[in-house]
């Protein structure tokens, strides 16, 4: 019995271990089950992470895109437009209130023109959403930097962009502008202008806007460029080619215009005439190269000293010229006439290595006391300049 008891004792031992040895081993396997579970849970729920990223996109692009849609098909209809217009006045206020309409989120659009001569810019025209004063009237850093690298520019938030010290800009300080876009009008290297779109919100405008904004960039150039020719054309049409002042037609239309002007403003008008003296006289003896530096000089005297706003100075034919003073007195004229004839006697022409002196005469008329149309004015001038003439000339005639 006591054999039989011990040999109970040891199955049941036995027995145990087996169980807890059994019990071990199914642990582990249940573990490394659950953890190859647990992997697979979480690539699952990195995939599910990863879609609702995707939907989120593609819902957002499913939110845009009509607004997009909307945009693309109105461009043709924004640049048959343009196309159709000539004056640059017209073209910039066109410009600004289209882009406006094309991106409602922007407080502000700026159009700036490059003058390549003088290395500058300057604020053409601008859409203000709110009524907000805008001093960089010659461009920020913002502005500088799409010029000199000819490039469109995308500003997220201008407290973050890294490129732009935001603490010097007009912009962020004055009109708590935080994102902008902005595109040059460039045809090839040649930058003409630029157009600058700003929101006070961060990551207003995306690249698909600027992409957008510069499909008109590129084509508002073009217009800009063909507005230029025909001013260009224009300009041959009524202008001298070689002292490049104006014609007799166009003076004498632009004379009636002024005369009108001043009947209502019931002001003075000096109407001129100057006669180069002696000119066929410096053609025989020095050659018709010093007769055009004579007229030259005589032009462009007339033009420093002269054309003003309003004030008209041509050629009227041969060497003559003719120039229009306006809201003036007879003082003034007196005056200004004199310093051109005495001018015009000291400054002598250089024709190798030669100096050539040369003298004129002037004979001037008033509105409205000599006349009320431009040629009544002319006739009295051309008679007082006959009068200088006849005096020995180098001299200015005024009305007795």
């Amino acid at each position: 019995m006591v054999i039989s008891g011990k040999i109970i004792f040891s199955f049941f031992v036995i027995a145990l271990f087996s169980t807890i040895f059994t019990f071990l081993i199914f642990r582990r396997l249940i573990s490394g089950v659950y953890q190859d579970y647990q992997v697979k849970i979480e690539e699952v729920e990195a995939r599910v992470n990863l879609l609702e990223e995707h939907l989120k996109i593609k819902n957002k692009i499913l939110r845009e895109l009509p607004e997009k849609a909307k945009k693309v098909f109105y461009l043709p209809d924004v640049l048959e437009k343009l196309m159709g217009l000539i004056e640059p006045e017209e073209i910039y206020n066109f410009v600004v209130y289209e882009i406006g309409r094309l991106f409602p989120q922007g407080r502000n659009v700026l159009l700036f023109i490059f003058h390549r001569q003088s290395n500058s810019l300057v604020l053409e025209a601008s859409l203000r959403r709110k009524d907000v004063v805008i001093k960089e009237k010659k461009g920020d850093v913002f502005d500088w930097w799409v010029v000199r690298n000819n490039q469109s520019l995308l500003v997220e938030d201008l407290a973050r962009d890294f490129r732009f010290d935001f603490k010097n800009s007009n912009a962020f300080l004055e009109r708590n502008i935080r994102s902008l876009m902005s595109s040059p009008f460039s045809l090839g290297e040649r930058v003409i202008g630029l157009v600058r779109v700003e929101s006070v919100h961060q990551k207003d405008f995306s690249l698909d806007d600027l992409r957008i904004l510069r499909s008109i960039s590129d084509f508002v150039a073009l217009v800009l460029e063909k507005a230029a020719l025909f001013k260009r054309v224009e300009e041959m049409a009524i202008r001298d080619s070689l002292t490049n002042l104006f014609l007799k037609d166009y003076f004498l239309e632009r004379a009636n215009e002024e005369i009108k002007k001043a009947a209502m403003r019931r002001s003075c008008l000096a109407l001129g005439m100057l006669d180069i003296d002696d000119f066929k006289k410096i053609n025989d003896t020095y050659g018709h190269q010093v007769g055009d530096l004579v007229l030259k000089k005589v032009s462009s005297v007339l033009i420093e000293s002269i054309e003003d706003s309003g004030n008209l100075v041509s050629r009227f034919g041969g060497e003559e010229f003719t120039f229009l003073i306006v809201d003036t007195n007879k003082k003034t004229v007196r005056k200004l006439v004199e310093e051109i004839r005495r001018r015009l006697k000291e400054d002598l022409v250089s024709f190798r290595r030669k100096k050539i002196s040369f003298t004129i005469s002037i004979g001037v008329a008033f509105y409205p006391s000599q006349g009320k149309t431009s040629l009544e004015l002319i006739e009295k001038a051309d008679n007082l300049l006959y009068k200088a003439k006849k005096g020995g000339k180098n001299k200015v005639c005024f009305p007795t």
